[in-house]
């Protein structure tokens, strides 16, 4: 899907939504993420086939993400590095990611150039992006270059008319056919991330202390049936203050918020059988009523049960 920005009026203050920010252990996941292999060898392949920059960046990245990379385009540097301008990028990454949450989306920005982002999922929580971009859907024209000379002028940009059409006359041109061939690419490579990421996650798990090992395993034995922090406490001989504390320390969540994640997951499982009604799902994943099953099915997922069944 191909969405159009409208022009938009440069603002310069700092983009950000406290809501959509990743845990710290999110951004250590990622972190550990930029600097695997895996990624490392898949970028510079990436780059060398298909002349685009590639950059993995965190839910709360709020810089243009493709800036300082290898085959970033001259006019989009310029523009990071201008407040008015680099407001603009902002704003163009900030309606990408509201839509990228899901699966892979390309956008078009103000300067007549494609973005794309692709999200990657750990247990069914988006905690990045992979951004690529800064692409033509077809050969610049004159009108293009007038926009855009309108725009720099008004930002006061530092970059000469003979510089911007050169930016613009070496940018990669892709079809709207061959961006989704791109995002299906960026889409696989996505799941070979989050796969690794899972892998890190449980290998972070495994050096989790032996109460929060035993509260987990509680916890899931009985997740159908309603499950109080007092309870799970008696059951480890511990207080309740104590295994709180102990549990968002080491689980970087509060306890209430972990197991709704946990039955979320449980219904996601369940709704993959097409037999399985909503009202069951909701019981069956221990939700105790259908009102709070869809608002926190929607909270966590980003869509209604139904609708997650649908996608």
């Amino acid at each position: 899907m191909l969405v159009r920005l409208q022009q938009m009026k440069p603002d310069t203050r700092a983009v950000s939504d406290p809501a959509v920010k990743p845990t710290p252990g999110d951004l250590q996941i990622v972190q550990k993420l930029i600097k695997s292999e895996l990624y490392q060898r898949f970028r510079a392949a990436y780059g060398d086939l298909t002349g685009l920059p590639l950059a993995l960046r965190s839910k709360d990245y709020w810089q243009p993400p493709l800036h300082g990379e290898k085959q970033e385009r001259l006019i989009c540097s310029y523009m990071a590095r201008n407040p008015n301008a680099c407001s603009c990028c902002l704003e163009t990454q900030l309606k990408l990611m509201e839509l990228a949450e899901d699966h892979g989306q390309a956008i078009k920005c103000p300067m007549g150039m494609i973005d794309i982002a692709v999200p990657v999922h750990v247990s069914g929580r988006c905690i990045a992006f992979l951004h690529t971009g800064q692409m033509l859907p077809q050969q610049p024209s004159r009108t293009l270059f007038r926009n855009a000379a309108k725009k720099l002028e008004e930002w006061n940009l530092d970059i000469t008319p003979l510089e911007m059409e050169e930016s613009y006359r070496s940018a990669e041109v892709y079809t709207s056919q061959r961006q989704k061939a791109l995002i299906e690419l960026i889409t696989q490579f996505a799941e070979r991330l989050s796969d690794q990421a899972n892998a890190i996650m449980i290998r972070k798990k495994s050096a989790e202390p032996l109460l929060i090992k035993k509260a987990r395993t509680y916890i899931k034995s009985n997740i159908t049936e309603p499950v109080r922090l007092e309870d799970l406490a008696k059951h480890l001989n511990v207080s309740p203050f104590y295994l709180c504390r102990q549990f968002q320390k080491h689980v970087k969540v509060r306890f209430t918020e972990y197991i709704t994640r946990l039955r979320v997951e449980r219904a996601k499982q369940l709704l993959l059988n097409q037999n399985n009604r909503i009202s069951e799902v909701a019981f069956e994943a221990g939700f105790q009523s259908i009102p709070h099953f869809n608002r926190s099915f929607k909270r966590v997922t980003g869509a209604t049960p139904t609708q997650w069944r649908v996608q």
